[in-house]
This record gives structure tokens, C-alpha cells and sequence, in this order.
């Protein structure tokens, strides 16, 4: 008996301990990820020709180092997008004050607004947004196009819903698509009704229609999906988009 009490109580400290390894790995694995309460700048517009405009931000990429960007790039909206030539500028900040930072350099800087008004006779500025990042960027960073399906949503239980966004995500690492992200962005001052923005990212857009394709045909896909669904309402918006990369700081 009195052996039975020390094996269950020192398996029960292995345990906790276990736990508490995992639990440090997981914080220190947040904590090295420089993005996370950061922001996303986003500037939304429509082109004449997406190709032509990408080809002139790559050429403009400075600009972006002036606004004091992590990351930047552009995406082309290639699936539900509302008119041709949806298109959205993205600049990444380590935090959610350089964001908005970007913002006022906008308003402010000559060398910028000489650049907006070269790119003004080929595009037409929709509107602004800003996002926190919640969870973003943990994977690989694609310094080469890739493909991402942007989806706004209203969570029932919005803790519950990163943690099956997070399973859901882990479950595709598991089976064969560990180059896939999962990220969750908060809309800070963007005019959306949306809760949370989840943003899944591919190295494709073939790989990425192969992602959700999944949920059709295979139960491990469909059991973590399952906990996503449980724990929001039905989508508010959902694009797909193809991007390419146009400047990079770090």
C-alpha cells in the first residue's frame, strides 16, 4: 500500500513537471515570436493592372523601409473579391504603435506623398485598415509568393476559438502540410464588424485549395474543423489572395 502511495504521488510529480516543461517550451516559443501584439498596416485598393502595380511597389520598396516596416508586400485578391483588381498593401510592425505610426508618416512625409501620387493613375485607395496581431508569423516567413484566404469572423467563445484555430492548425502540421499557418489578427480602428480576421497561408494557391479540400476527405481535417465551427458564428467575409513579397527589414 504505502508503495503504491510513493509510485502514484511521484507520478503525479511527473506529471505536473511534464506540464510544466510544455507550458514554459510553449511561452518561450511565444515569447521569441518578435510579432505577436504587433500590428498590420493594410491599404486597400483596386488597380487597373494588379501586375503593373506589383511590378511598380517593388521598385518603390524603400518606402517601406521610411515607414519603419518589418515586412511588406502586396496581395492580389483572386476569389471573392468584389470588383477586378482588388488588391490590399501590407506592412508588418513588431508592435501596434509603429502601426499606426506608418499612418502619420503617410500624412506627413513628401517623399511619400510624391509616391502615392506616381501610383494614384494606375489605382484607385479604397480605405485603411489596422489589425493586432493575436497570433501570426510562428512558421516560416515565404520570401517568395504565396497564397493566403482571409476570413472575418465572430467567435462565441473567442478563447476557445484561437485554442481550435491553434489544434486545427497543429492537426495539418501532423499530416502532411507543415508549411501551412494558421494566423488570428484583431481589427484595431478598421471599420469591420468582424471579431477576429484568421488568416490560413500556403506556399500556393494550389496548396492551399488542397488545404481545405481536406475537410472533405479526410477525418482527422474534419474533427479539428468540427471545434472550429463549435466555437463561432457563420463567416462575415471571405477572400482568397495571391501575394508577393516587396520588402523585408529584418
Amino acid at each position: 500500500m504505502l508503495l503504491h502511495v510513493v509510485y502514484e504521488r511521484t507520478f503525479q510529480l511527473f506529471i505536473l513537471t511534464l506540464l510544466g516543461i510544455n507550458l514554459v517550451y510553449a511561452q518561450q516559443n511565444e515569447s521569441d515570436n518578435p510579432f505577436i501584439g504587433g500590428g498590420i498596416a493594410i491599404l486597400d485598393l483596386v488597380a487597373e493592372d494588379p501586375r503593373e502595380y506589383v511590378a511598380m511597389q517593388k521598385q518603390n520598396s524603400e518606402v517601406f523601409e521610411t515607414l519603419g516596416a518589418d515586412l511588406s508586400g502586396v496581395c492580389t485578391a483572386v476569389s471573392g473579391n468584389d470588383v477586378a483588381g482588388e488588391m490590399q498593401v501590407y506592412a508588418l510592425f513588431t508592435s501596434l504603435g509603429a502601426a499606426f505610426n506608418m499612418w502619420d508618416i503617410m500624412l506627413t512625409s513628401n517623399q511619400i506623398r510624391n509616391i502615392q501620387n506616381e501610383f494614384n493613375s494606375s489605382r484607385t485607395l479604397v480605405g485603411n485598415q489596422t489589425w493586432q496581431i493575436v497570433k501570426g508569423l510562428e512558421g516560416e516567413i515565404f520570401e517568395e509568393s504565396f497564397a493566403t484566404r482571409v476570413v472575418d469572423v465572430n467567435p462565441t467563445n473567442p478563447e476557445a476559438y484561437v485554442q481550435a484555430i491553434r489544434n486545427m492548425e497543429k492537426a495539418y502540421h501532423e499530416n502532411g502540410y507543415d508549411r501551412v499557418q494558421f494566423d488570428i489578427h484583431q481589427p484595431i480602428a478598421s471599420g469591420t464588424a468582424g471579431f477576429y480576421k484568421v488568416i490560413v497561408l500556403a506556399p500556393s494557391l494550389q496548396m492551399l485549395g488542397n488545404v481545405f479540400g481536406a475537410l472533405a476527405s479526410e477525418a482527422w481535417a474534419q474533427e479539428a474543423y468540427s471545434l472550429v465551427t463549435a466555437s463561432r458564428t457563420e463567416l462575415l467575409s471571405d477572400k482568397a489572395y495571391r501575394c508577393e513579397p516587396v520588402y523585408s527589414g529584418q
